[in-house]
This record gives structure tokens, sequence and C-alpha cells, in this order.
């Protein structure tokens, strides 16, 4: 008999690439990542909506980094699915992310947000309040990727900006979120910094780094930024 899970497993391995890996190593500190994104969304995309990849994300937990990546992207082209059982399909992935890259890289081909935001923005604040360090980051991406366009209420920078946090990985993620607020909805977000909403001075500080790097941002903008630092 077939073993529908080695089919998956060794294609990863067919595709890993050690000089990437090493590259990786530097900026992942959590997990090995050895495939190169563009090929771990051609595997998944590959046996996403076959009876091979039904095996493959119900055989949690998974043995390498490569493994979890390649999860986290089938779950965007699965097709065909009930909304209701794609978010039962993340909830049951999320607890397992240990990692910044899987965690973006889930979030990024997760397309149906777009078309499904209501929905997805009440798990999303759900997700926020989650005592793990990756699935509160996973929602803060969220929120940055999908809820800044036309899906965007000035209420949700109000909710992130009491998110008080310790861990790196979210504090950044929500300086991420901020600066991009003041590029796409700067009087907005840039009453929130001015009235001090957001509760982490870190994460204040760092959004006014992050904005300055920013080529969309005007000089005299970035000028006033600077001088609400705390």
């Amino acid at each position: 008999m077939i073993n529908y899970m080695n089919l998956v497993e060794k294609e990863i391995k067919k595709n890993e690439d050690l000089k990437y890996c090493e590259f990786s190593k530097k900026i992942i500190k959590e997990t090995q990542i050895k495939v190169r994104s563009t090929k771990a969304k051609q595997i998944a995309k590959k046996y996403a909506n076959t009876q091979i990849g039904k095996i493959f994300l119900n055989n949690l937990p998974h043995k390498s980094g490569d493994e979890y990546n390649v999860h986290g992207l089938m779950l965007g082209y699965i097709k065909n699915v009930e909304i209701c059982e794609l978010i039962n399909e993340i909830e049951k992935f999320l607890p397992y992310i240990n990692n910044w890259a899987t965690c973006d890289y889930t979030v990024s081909n997760l397309k149906i947000i777009k078309k499904r935001a209501k929905m997805f923005k009440k798990f999303a604040r759900k997700w926020l309040k989650s005592k793990k360090t990756f699935v509160k980051r996973f929602a803060i991406v969220i929120f940055l990727t999908y809820f800044l366009d036309y899906n965007f209420e000035e209420n949700d920078l109000y909710i992130l900006a009491k998110i008080n946090s310790d861990n790196y990985y979210v504090n950044m993620a929500l300086a991420w979120y901020f600066s991009v607020g003041l590029v796409k909805h700067y009087e907005k977000t840039i009453k929130v910094l001015k009235d001090k909403c957001i509760i982490n001075s870190w994460v204040h500080n760092k959004t006014i780094k992050k904005a300055c790097e920013s080529y969309r941002i005007e000089k005299h903008t970035k000028m006033y930024l600077k001088s609400l630092k705390r």
C-alpha cells in the first residue's frame, strides 16, 4: 500500500536547498527552513485539493518546519470548502505555528479573507486574545494584510493599540501594522499616536521608526512623527 504521507514528505525533501537553510538560520531562530517559499507554494498547490493533501493536513504534528510551511500554504489553496470548515482547519493548525515565517506565509496565502472579511475579522479579534505568541501575531498580520484597505474600520486601530505584550514578534507585527496605517489612513492613525493610545511605548516608538524608513511618507511628515516619540 502506498504511504501517501511520504509522497508529500519526499517532495519537500527533494526541494531542500542547503544554501537557503544557512540563510534562513540567520532570520528564523525557532526552526529550520530548507525549502524556499516559492517551492513550498508549488508543493502546497499541487496537493491541496487531493486525497494526499487531506491526509497530510490531518497528520499533525509534523516533523519539520518545511512541512508546517507547506501545511499553512495549503490552507490558502483549498477549493470548494465551507468557510466554517476552513476556519476549523486554521484553528487546528494555529497552536503548531512556532515562527514568524510560517505565520506570515500562511496569512499571505489566505486570499479568501478578502471575500469573507466580516467572518474572518470576528475570528481574528478572538485570536488577538490568545496567550500564544504566534496565534496573536497571526491575527495582527491578518489585520495588517487584509483590514487596512477596503475592510478598514477605525476601531481596529484602537483594538490593536490596547495590546500590551513583551514579545518581540508580537510587538514588531503591531509596529508594522501601525506604520502601514500611517501610509493608508494617516489622519486616523496619527490621532492614535498623538493621543498616546498605543499602550506599549516600544511599539509606539518602533511604529515611528518604521514609518520614517518608508519611502511612502513625506520628509516633513517624518520630522513631525519624530517629535511624537515617547
